[in-house]
């Protein structure tokens, strides 16, 4: 794990490799700072540290097709770490010992 993510602070989800999982972890890369992503082959495992989050609009843009929030997010994710909020706009994954962020709007 890098300097920038500790395992008691990492949040995020664990994604399956296809063509849309890959587009949400570069969303997620492109929103936030300091995120590990770990490409177990199979499945893709995003470290972000204490929030994670994810616009759907960016999703569409990486994926460059449409995507429903909520819905596609959860079909192609396995699991995640800490807490998580979804709605049409996005997704946000946070750590208990933090307040609740705001979704993506």
């Amino acid at each position: 794990m890098s300097p920038a993510t500790h395992v008691d602070d990492a949040v995020g989800p664990v994604l399956q490799a296809t063509p849309l999982g890959r587009a949400i972890v570069a969303a997620i890369e492109a929103n936030n700072d300091k995120v590990e992503v770990q490409d177990e082959g199979a499945y893709l495992r995003v470290l972000g540290r204490r929030v994670c989050l994810v616009s759907s609009d960016e999703v569409e843009a990486q994926f460059g097709q449409p995507v429903q929030f909520p819905g596609d997010l959860e079909v192609n994710m396995s699991s995640f770490a800490g807490l998580m909020s979804v709605s049409e706009t996005g997704a946000v994954w946070w750590r208990s010992s933090e307040p609740r962020p705001e979704l993506p709007s």
